[in-house]
């Protein structure tokens, strides 16, 4: 199959699930992900404001601010050269729409971003995506900003969140700029 047939695929059976499969498979996969001993580990998780029918992220966002685990919100800087950083948030209320229809933090002059050329050996990053592999490849949604982001900070513990429902059986055409995962955890 092609890339865009996978997604297409991909995506029409996430769309395909009811609002309650939804919520009940997220929060399978947000506990799968606290009993990982990489996230247990990390003390700062990167991690995006879900959107749409993706796996719910809100409650890994609280959880881990409770737990006294940094967390860090892509925000796009740079649309022309795909750019994107992570910001330091203290809540869900610090989340706007933003780009794409993305929830994202604000850049402000007491914003703390993610410094990429600090050693991080204790960060987790939660890639979203469309489709995934039992290998850990990714087809996401066709812009580059994380494999671009992956490519600078390539020791990052790098983990999806994902519905069963987007995991294929056979392996993924992916490029060579695309960055394996380490982990793809859905509610199977």
């Amino acid at each position: 199959m092609l890339k865009e047939e996978i997604k297409k695929k991909a995506l029409s059976a996430r769309d395909g699930l009811k609002l309650n499969e939804r919520a009940e498979y997220s929060r399978i996969i947000f506990n799968r992900l606290i009993e990982d001993e990489h996230y247990k580990n990390a003390e700062n998780v990167l991690v995006y404001a879900s959107m749409g029918s993706e796996v719910i992220t809100d409650e890994i966002i609280t959880y881990s601010l409770n737990e006294g685990k940094k967390v860090f919100c892509p925000k796009i800087t740079d649309k022309k050269n795909r750019v994107m950083e992570f910001v330091n948030i203290n809540g869900l209320d610090d989340l706007k729409e933003g780009f794409f229809g993305i929830r994202e933090p604000e850049i402000t002059e007491k914003s703390l971003i993610f410094d990429n050329n600090v050693a991080h050996n204790q960060a987790i990053v939660i890639v979203p995506g469309v489709a995934f592999d039992y290998e850990g490849n990714r087809i996401g949604y066709g812009g580059g900003y994380y494999d671009r982001f992956l490519s600078k900070n390539i020791n990052f513990y790098k983990a999806a969140l994902s519905f069963g429902v987007q995991v294929f059986e056979e392996t993924l055409p992916v490029e060579p700029h695309d960055i394996r995962l380490d982990a793809v955890i859905t509610e199977e």
